[in-house]
């Protein structure tokens, strides 16, 4: 009975669904996956699909189901491109968790955070970027996720994380003072709530200093 599945036509694959896509292409996912239509169901090899699929650095997860008799679901879940550095004429794309997507030679419409405080040229594309202090990839992790949920009209431009006991991120001309990575998301909604003041909209350059307990400071540079 299973030699005669192997062989009959009804089991052969008449689509392959691909879905979670947002960047990549469906037809590039189904190329890199190497199952193809008119493959038997049961010889199609979820686990190396799955490994095919996630050489892509741009791919976080990916999820393959039989529907039998004759059809396959792919399910991707993509990494978001967050932060930015450059080096030399390369843009380094980097993913809110702090993965290396890719280099590129522009950024243009992509609407990215500048990230300062990585070791760019020993990181490679796939991987985690590299770093003097092992914390700061966990930081930077923490400010991807507040960052990727910020709902408000404040646009941040750059993340400092040079030096992890004076953390700065920067909101066009105007220098957040964060301090250490203590209660980071409670320090950002401070912020944000101050930088949605009207004198702080029109300000071109100036400070806010949330780093310490008690009334945050600010300073508009006139």
């Amino acid at each position: 009975m299973v030699t005669l599945c192997l062989k009959i036509p009804y089991f052969n694959i008449e689509s392959i669904e691909v879905q979670g896509n947002v960047n990549i292409s469906k037809e590039l996912i189904k190329d890199t996956s190497t199952i193809k239509t008119g493959n038997n169901i049961f010889y199609a090899n979820k686990r190396d699909a799955i490994d095919n699929i996630s050489l892509n650095p741009y791919i976080e997860e990916v999820k393959i189901t039989k529907k039998f008799p004759n059809k396959l679901q792919i399910y991707v879940k993509e990494r978001e491109a967050l932060f930015y550095n450059k080096v030399d004429k390369d843009f380094f794309i980097i993913s809110k968790n702090g993965c290396l997507l890719e280099k590129r030679k522009d950024i243009k419409n992509m609407k990215l955070i500048n990230l300062q405080g990585f070791e760019f040229n020993e990181s490679k594309i796939g991987n985690p970027l590299k770093s003097k202090d092992e914390r700061a990839v966990k930081i930077l992790n923490d400010f991807g996720v507040l960052l990727k949920n910020n709902t408000s009209d404040v646009v941040f431009t750059q993340l400092d994380l040079r030096n992890l006991l004076d953390i700065r991120i920067y909101s066009k001309g105007i220098c957040v003072k964060i301090g250490t990575s203590d209660q980071i998301e409670k320090k950002l909604n401070t912020a944000v709530n101050i930088l949605k003041r009207d004198e702080l909209k029109k300000a071109k350059k100036g400070y806010v200093d949330v780093s310490y307990e008690g009334n945050p400071v600010f300073y508009i540079e006139k």
